[in-house]
């Protein structure tokens, strides 16, 4: 056999061999909870959180890996991904993991990270779960990463918290951090742009075909003769009505008699 035979051999015997690795590879949770690099059970907590993997199994093997790993990295990825999944049962999850966690590290950085998760964003229990930490927790560290996370957070529900810190925690820095977040949180909220009116419809737009929305709608004309729908408000539409008496015509308006 040849060098360049040999050679050719190795090469498709190593790319068998990929595929076969690819094929073969652990499924996300399957590397949560059994994966020796602390690197990839990272990266697995984090596929968890997303679709095609994310859903009730993922869910279990992230609370699972939140109390059971060694690593305080892990803990935290998990938390942070179980954090995606919205509704009161993550919250409460949450909760009993920061009263048990011993890593401070692993608790302020779940903390900032819940203080703008989009899924609990209008749930005012996330607010409490701050307040608490802020309160309760024995770590100055922590209790300062709740006062900037609430001040983050934007919750005037956490107003009297972060005053009261700002004047009886026993650290100073944890004191300026409340400090910081009662400004933020005693402004007063901006006012709401106020919604742009719909765009005009197409005069030339046809029924059936292009949207009539709202004030407006389509005009039906009838009579010996039907006259081409236009999209109208229903005033407009009631000054053709007038108009078409003269001919003999008589309109609706989305169906509801003008007459």
């Amino acid at each position: 056999m040849t060098a360049c035979m040999r050679a050719l051999l190795l090469a498709a015997a190593m790319l068998t061999a990929s595929f076969a690795s690819a094929e073969d590879a652990p499924a996300p949770i399957s590397r949560l909870q059994s994966a020796q690099e602390t690197a990839e059970r990272i990266a697995a907590a984090g596929e968890l959180a997303r679709p095609p993997h994310r859903g009730q199994e993922a869910y279990r093997a992230l609370g699972e890996a939140m109390n059971r790993d060694l690593s305080d990295r892990v803990r935290l990825a998990a938390a942070v991904a179980v954090i995606t999944y919205p509704g009161g049962a993550t919250l409460e999850l949450v909760g009993a993991f920061l009263k048990t966690e011993p890593g401070s590290a692993v608790r302020r950085e779940l903390l900032v990270a819940l203080s703008t998760e989009p899924a609990h964003f209008e749930n005012p229990d996330a607010t409490r779960l701050l307040v608490a930490a802020l309160a309760d927790d024995p770590s100055p560290e922590v209790r300062r990463g709740a006062a900037e996370a609430l001040g983050a957070r934007g919750d005037a529900l956490a107003l009297g918290a972060v005053g009261r810190a700002s004047e009886k925690d026993e650290n100073k820095d944890v004191r300026a951090a409340a400090r910081g977040a009662t400004l933020i949180l005693a402004k007063p909220p901006k006012p709401r742009p106020k919604p742009k009116p719909p765009a005009a419809p197409d005069p030339n737009g046809v029924f059936g075909v292009d949207p009539c929305p709202r004030p407006w709608g389509w005009c039906n004309c009838y009579g010996a003769i039907r006259l081409k729908p236009k999209c109208l408000t229903r005033p407009e539409c009631r000054s053709r009505q007038n108009e078409m008496r003269n001919h003999g015509l008589s309109c609706n308006w989305d169906g509801h008699s003008e007459d």
